[in-house]
């Protein structure tokens, strides 16, 4: 059934791994999260729209399996979810104007990990699809990586104080 296996190999132990950070990542919006949007948005606003957006992705990640089964279904849903998050990590460099909580160390490790699966599934599996995602995700990661480093080469070009310079504005 959608090509899921019971064998617990090294695959299956990443997968864990990988669920863990996700964990943490998810505890991190909704525990931070909020910070970073205007003060009209409260804190049960928030909530709600992060429990929506969860719901969304469960329902669009369902659709996918269900059109595409499980084995394709992960890897195109995974290479389109890494696209949004390249182009959302720089919206982020912007929106924050500036490197702040952003690290150089997870822009590369981003862009590695991308451009792996995309060699390996794009270029020695065949898949276009893949091919294309991945290329465009390692476009977009480079952009960021550019940015980040520009930041550190220029850091009198980045506000001292991004809420002076908006009240400022």
């Amino acid at each position: 059934m959608w090509g899921l296996t019971t064998d617990p190999g090294l695959q299956s132990s990443i997968n864990v791994v990988w669920a863990l950070a996700d964990v943490v990542i998810v505890y991190t919006f909704f525990r931070y999260g909020r910070s970073e949007l205007p003060s009209f948005v409260t804190r049960s606003m928030f909530i709600c729209w992060g429990v929506g957006i969860f719901a969304t992705a469960f329902i669009v990640q369902w659709a996918f399996v269900v059109e595409f089964d499980f084995y394709l279904a992960a890897r195109y849903a995974a290479f389109l979810q890494n696209l949004l998050m390249s182009g959302l990590f720089i919206a982020m460099f912007v929106g924050r104007r500036g490197p702040r909580g952003q690290s150089m160390t997870i822009a590369i490790a981003k862009w590695i990990g991308t451009a792996a699966p995309t060699i390996v599934f794009g270029v020695h599996e065949g898949s276009a699809f893949i091919l294309t995602i991945g290329s465009l995700c390692f476009v977009f990661d480079v952009a960021y990586i550019a940015l980040l480093a520009w930041a550190r080469m220029h850091p009198d070009a980045l506000p001292a104080d991004v809420d002076t310079q908006l009240a400022h504005a």
